[in-house]
């Protein structure tokens, strides 16, 4: 991967080792000003986002690794990213494995408290376990009764200690137990998920502001006055606002409305010589992904010849130096620096229309077909910019746009097809089973490569050998694109602007495209 910094106008570029696995105005100078000499301002940070991060509420397991940075300090999960991407332990103090890897028993931080005043306990962390079967928790999909990574029972051993025993041998587990899905809900959410649709019940040591807060607009989080580890976070208070147009996000990152933003790389230039910070992580694959794979909305979906053909119609190349010069287009599911990229598979599904039309008269479409996509202002450019390309393969797409939030959500559903869907790979069982068989997989479907792949990089990961992790995730590489479980379209930077008088250049976890909340540091 590729990191960039640039500040007032100077580049470094510096290589990064790869690792396995979307903001009430701030006043005084704007995002490129200068310190004026006294200490940093740590009142309060303003942090402006793609995405509206609480649009399903305030239950973590809803969500992907996209809102972690918004929910880590809410919530405790039993293991988190540590500031090098790797998997460490959080409200769990140890682990073991049994000998044949189908049982991983925990203990647990019992110091860790709740709103409430209740204490962690192993009977809550089963609470919270044995609901994987609960469709809405996208997070828990692989856990549930006939998951790749099924939980087959959860057995409290004594106050802080439990005992999971999967269906099969799962080396590795640890890895799924981060945030989202390792994030432990209290006992009045756990009892009743339907209350956290508007108030958090998290042992983090940040909480939600209820009267400053307007949903969908901006959330404030403010320290707990009674957790130790309200420490660790340098600022007083976290603002997340919101914005989803680009370019009004760049704007509020120059003007100083934000002091950071995550933003897009045709936006880098227009920051850098406005002389705000920059800083970009690279290793994020930037997809179309597959709702429906086993036809429930129509035939041709459940066949991968037909996705086959749609990522083949795609002029990678013309389409992102359009719509996102800076980006690397790529037909790979994993990013250029991981272990499992294969370069064959550039050539196998580079630019070519009439392939694409043969695959499709292959699978009995010779006439091609329509859909509908659902569509927000994050995504119109990229879909109006595809659009062309499936038309002239027969293929008519419908574009409609999202009147809410809500619909966008309800398109895993009703509609075939989503995204452009981020995805970083420093935790590749948390994005196979928390994305692909998660919430992108409503219809239920199986994928037997897919699932032997995250098989082999569990088992490699639990035994350190890292030329089998290598191997499995080549196999996980192809197995995805293969069956177009998710079409790639480029490898995107993850570019950031920081108002460097406010802010110190941010750090990222491995190839994540968002930084740990609490690393985030006051300029000195």
């Amino acid at each position: 991967m590729i990191r960039i910094t640039t500040a007032r106008g100077a580049a470094v570029i510096v290589a990064l080792a790869a690792s396995a696995l979307a903001l009430s105005a701030c006043t005084g100078s704007g995002g490129g000003g200068s310190a004026s000499g006294g200490a940093a301002d740590t009142s309060k940070l303003v942090i402006g986002l793609d995405s509206d991060q609480a649009a399903l509420g305030y239950d973590p397991v809803r969500y992907g690794s996209g809102q972690r940075m918004f929910f880590e300090g809410i919530y405790d999960s039993l293991f988190r990213l540590d500031e090098s991407g790797k998997i460490v332990p959080d409200l769990v103090t140890s682990f073991t494995y049994s000998d044949d890897k189908t049982q991983l028993t925990l203990d647990l931080d019992t110091s860790a408290t709740f709103g409430d005043g209740t204490a962690l306990s192993a009977d809550l962390v089963k609470e919270n376990l044995d609901a994987r079967s609960n469709p809405d928790l996208s997070a828990y999909n692989g856990f549930a009764a006939g998951g790749q990574q099924e939980i087959s029972e959860v057995a409290v051993v004594d106050d802080d200690t439990v005992t999971l025993t999967f269906a099969k041998p799962q080396p590795g587990f640890e890895s799924n137990l981060v945030m989202p899905a390792g994030a432990i809900v209290g006992p009045t959410g756990a009892a009743d998920r339907s209350t956290l649709d508007s108030t958090p019940d998290g042992s983090g040591p940040l909480e939600i502001d209820a009267d400053a807060t307007v949903k969908g607009n901006s959330y404030l989080l403010v320290k707990k006055k009674d957790n130790p580890a309200a420490a660790d976070y340098p600022f007083d208070s976290y603002e997340f606002k919101p914005i989803l147009d680009p370019q009004a996000r760049v704007n509020a990152a120059i003007s100083g409305e934000v002091d950071m933003a995550n933003i897009t790389a045709d936006t880098q230039a227009q920051v850098e010589s406005s002389g705000t910070g920059l800083v970009a992580n690279g290793g994020t694959v930037q997809n179309i992904v597959a709702f429906d794979k086993v036809g429930a909305l129509a035939p041709q979906w459940a066949d991968a010849r037909v996705y086959q053909a749609l990522s083949m119609a795609i002029d990678r190349e013309t389409y992102v130096k359009a719509v996102h010069p800076g980006e690397v287009p790529t037909a790979n599911a994993l990013p250029a620096d991981n272990p499992g990229y294969l370069p064959e598979l550039e050539k196998e599904y580079a630019y070519d229309p009439e392939g694409a039309k043969a695959l499709l008269a292959e699978a009995g479409y010779p006439d091609g077909f329509s859909f509908d996509y659902t569509i927000n202002q994050g995504s119109q450019r990229d879909l109006e910019a595809l659009q062309p390309y499936w038309e002239a393969i027969g293929v008519t797409v419908n574009l409609k746009n999202a009147a809410s939030t809500e619909e966008l959500f309800a398109a895993v559903q009703k509609e075939p097809l989503g995204g452009p869907l981020p995805l970083t790979w420093t935790n590749p069982l948390g994005n196979v089973f928390g994305v692909l068989f998660g919430f992108a997989n409503f219809h239920g479907a199986k994928n037997d490569e897919i699932q032997a792949a995250a098989g082999a990089i569990g088992a490699a990961q639990g035994s350190g050998d890292e030329k089998a992790q290598a191997a499995a995730l080549e196999d996980l590489n192809r197995a995805i694109v293969d069956s177009g479980w998710l079409i790639p379209l480029f490898e995107q930077l993850a570019p950031w602007a920081y108002n460097t008088a406010k802010v110190a250049e941010p750090t990222f976890p491995g190839a994540e495209a968002f930084p740990i909340l609490a690393s985030i540091q006051p300029a000195s």
